[in-house]
């Protein structure tokens, strides 16, 4: 009897999204390889790996981080769609050694992403890999747009943040879905909360941008939200809303929930224990998974 084609779906979550390597880790150890990869976000960025064979060096890159080299590759900006331009997410793609076109990828691989103009969900399968990935990955407010195709695209987690969909239109006929904010439900800000671990940008980003950085104490003691932590924030029930909304209509075979309950959008220096948590989370439903994958 045939195996079952195995899809692996990996979910938006800014750095909490380096579950996903852990998973991969944990899921080969077992004797386990996706045949197809659908991402969305940091999904799309680590699958891409993934179906290139480059997950070592995705790996070591983000092991490697600090909070110091990571605010190093913000090109901040003034203008735009995004205080981010893009352009150190490029270069560290490129570093990956990707292939240039998606059809070149050993493994059928799609990277979702959101049309600015009507919001449609948009399923890149074709073409250039580096812009497909840039393209999922730009966090609205954050990262700014990217125009391909004729298209302005953003972020994949805006219309599918665990696209089981993708996967299945791949052929898998068994998904593993791995969603890294299980554990944000419910408890998304919290009062003096910006954004955790990153250090204060000083003379790296323009006067202007500093603030953006910091929530704003009040006279009667509180503090007010700073621009990111709301972005954060806003994003993170959107898709939590989203999510359980379509998984509840495409459940996957295996859905892996990552609680990474103090990771903020931005820690991508704090790969290691993401990293882990992805590990922990395909030992506890090893047996699900392993009776899954065997049809």
């Amino acid at each position: 009897m045939a195996k079952p084609k195995i899809g692996l779906v990996l979910g938006a979550g800014g750095a909490r999204g380096w579950c996903h390597i852990g998973v991969l880790r944990a899921l080969e150890s077992m004797g386990i390889r996706p045949d197809v990869i659908a991402g969305t976000s940091i999904g799309a960025l680590v699958g891409a790996a993934q179906a290139a064979g480059r997950l070592e060096a995705l790996e070591d890159w983000a092991r490697a981080q600090t909070r110091r080299s990571i605010l190093g590759l913000i090109d901040a900006r003034l203008t735009g769609g995004g205080v981010v331009g893009g352009a150190g997410i490029v270069s560290m793609l490129h570093g990956l050694d990707l292939p240039e076109l998606i059809e070149a990828l050993p493994l059928p691989f799609i990277a979702v992403a959101t049309d600015l103009r009507n919001g449609r969900e948009v399923w890149l399968r074709s073409g250039d890999l580096v812009a497909a990935v840039r393209a999922s990955v730009a966090i609205p407010g954050l990262i700014s747009p990217l125009q391909l195709d004729g298209r302005w695209l953003l972020d994949g987690g805006l219309v599918n943040p665990v696209p089981v969909s993708a996967a299945r239109a791949l052929g898998a006929e068994v998904v593993i879905a791995v969603n890294p904010n299980a554990a944000r439900s419910g408890d998304f800000w919290s009062p003096g909360q910006g954004l955790r671990g990153l250090p204060d940008p000083g003379d790296l980003l323009p006067e202007a941008l500093r603030g953006l950085w910091a929530s704003h104490p009040r006279p009667d003691g509180d503090a007010e939200p700073g621009y990111l932590a709301v972005v954060n924030a806003a994003l993170d029930i959107a898709s939590d809303q989203i999510r359980r909304s379509r998984l509840a209509g495409d459940p996957p075979q295996v859905l892996l929930g990552a609680h990474l309950p103090t990771l903020a959008v931005l820690d991508f220096h704090r790969a290691e224990e993401a990293i882990a948590e992805g590990w922990r989370i395909v030992g506890i439903q090893e047996d699900a998974i392993r009776k899954a994958v065997a049809g």
